[in-house]
């Protein structure tokens, strides 16, 4: 059997090696070209959600700023409505005064008008 020298070895291992080699490269090219795709396709996604994440918050801020300013008109009208109550419950109270006082005079007109038909 004839003696196998590094130089036959190596070519035996280089010849069976190689196309292994190749195929790897080749899957790991495959490989490559597959991220790549889904890299682009989470960039397209992820700029379609930025778009869709700023239309969001700007239609927030203009339906913010549109509860403000009701806010400021309920504040404002809230402000006249206590002033009436108050001034309402002010009459109510001096119509209530003004009914006792005048409960307590029809009393005594009563009482003085029962002991002049006693009298008489």
């Amino acid at each position: 059997m004839p003696e196998l020298s590094k130089q036959d070895i190596k070519e035996v291992f280089t010849e069976t090696l190689e196309p292994f080699a190749k195929a790897v490269q080749e899957d790991f090219q495959g490989l490559k070209a597959d991220i790549q795709e889904v890299k682009q396709g989470l960039k397209a996604d992820i700029q379609e959600v930025k778009q869709g994440l700023k239309a969001d918050i700007q239609e927030v801020r203009i339906e913010l700023q549109a509860v403000k300013t009701d806010v400021q008109e309920i504040k404002r009208n809230s402000s006249e409505l206590f002033t009436k109550l108050d001034k309402f419950i002010s009459l109510y109270e001096k119509q209530e005064q003004e009914l006792l006082i005048l409960g307590a005079q029809m009393r005594r007109l009563e009482e003085r008008v029962a002991k002049l038909e006693t009298k008489q």
